[in-house]
């Protein structure tokens, strides 16, 4: 398939945070391979926000939109409207489950023969890291592009926000801050918030502690119960690049398996993540400063199908004190030292 020299490039992503931060070393070549074309994102217009001003794009369109469904059925009929933007690029990329596969080939039918389909889930058993399996498989479309970590690239509004948003929450020039996000994307990968709260009034002394939420259900109202001496600031429902720029200004960073973990990662701040189920080798958050605790059960990590019937108890091993044993040198350096 040659791409010489297209115009203008669509990358297409409608998954979650964190698969869409895997994904992204994968875009970034994509997008080093054309870096005069025109960029433009279809997906998620919110998550999309994280990464348009690192691809340098310059719109997303929601995939949310009224004639998009038949792109999702084999030999469906598709709306004049959605030809005719699909056949206004040169070349683009589509990461998504297999059923995305489908959309990849009607968005074929309108014209716009280039299109690279990537799955965006390796076969389950390969202990390949998600970031990895989505750079090699680029590579089979003569597309290459490294895995070296290069901190997420955040617009100058995002960095003023975080600044003006620090010193509205009193936090001194040079002020240590944790950042604890209790939630994911599913109860079963979440640590009890009993024990965040533990390593909360812990950190009450040391840092600032932000508390993040978002729309789902967390666990935030439970560690604020829970906290005894800690009076963590939340951090509600803020706009993504605004939330990756506050990471970006925080001294450490707990947090499960989750989009929230990996986005504190891609900041390059010191990370620690918890895993149970979930299987850090593929799913692993990216990072220098990254240390990932995990559950020490014989059955962790399992397999989607195990995952089903388990008790999801495996995460009951991780203690607090294994937390901050990794959070200590870096509340008091600023940094993680390594081996931690």
């Amino acid at each position: 398939m040659s791409f010489s020299h297209p115009s203008k490039i669509l990358m297409i992503h409608a998954g979650g945070i964190g698969d869409l931060l895997l994904a992204l070393p994968a875009l970034r070549a994509f997008r080093m391979a054309f870096p005069d074309s025109s960029l433009e994102l279809l997906g998620f217009p919110e998550r999309l926000s994280l990464i348009a001003h690192d691809l340098g794009a310059v719109s997303i369109h929601s995939i949310n939109q009224a004639g998009l469904a038949p792109f999702y059925l084999k030999g469906g009929i598709l709306p004049s409207r959605l030809i005719e933007f699909f056949s206004s690029f040169s070349a683009a990329i589509l990461i998504g489950r297999s059923q995305a596969e489908t959309l990849a080939e009607n968005i074929r039918r309108t014209g716009l023969n280039r299109v690279v389909f990537l799955p965006s889930f390796p076969d389950e058993g390969h202990k390949l890291h998600v970031s990895e399996a989505l750079l090699q498989a680029l590579r089979s479309f003569g597309i290459e592009g490294g895995d070296t970590f290069t901190p997420l690239r955040l617009s100058a509004e995002a960095l003023l926000f975080a600044d003006e948003f620090l010193n509205r929450a009193g936090c001194k020039t040079g002020g240590r801050i944790l950042a604890i996000h209790p939630g994911s994307g599913s109860t079963t990968k979440n640590w009890s918030p009993r024990k965040f709260a533990l390593v909360a009034d812990w950190a009450s002394e040391r840092a600032l502690t932000f508390l993040i939420s978002g729309p789902a259900r967390d666990g935030r109202d439970e560690v604020l119960r829970a906290v005894k001496k800690s009076r963590p600031f939340v951090l509600d429902l803020l706009p993504l690049p605004h939330l990756a720029a506050v990471l970006a200004k925080c001294t450490a960073f707990l947090g499960n398996d989750s989009g929230i973990t990996h986005l504190a990662a891609l900041t390059g701040i010191p990370t620690v993540a918890l895993f149970g189920p979930t299987d850090p080798a593929v799913w692993g958050p990216r990072g220098p400063g990254v240390r990932i605790v995990h559950a020490r059960r014989d059955c962790a990590p399992c397999t989607s199908e195990e995952r089903q019937t388990c008790r999801h108890s495996c995460l009951e091993e991780i203690e607090p004190e294994e937390v901050l044993k990794k959070m200590a040198p870096v509340l008091k350096t600023g940094a993680m030292p390594p081996g931690v």
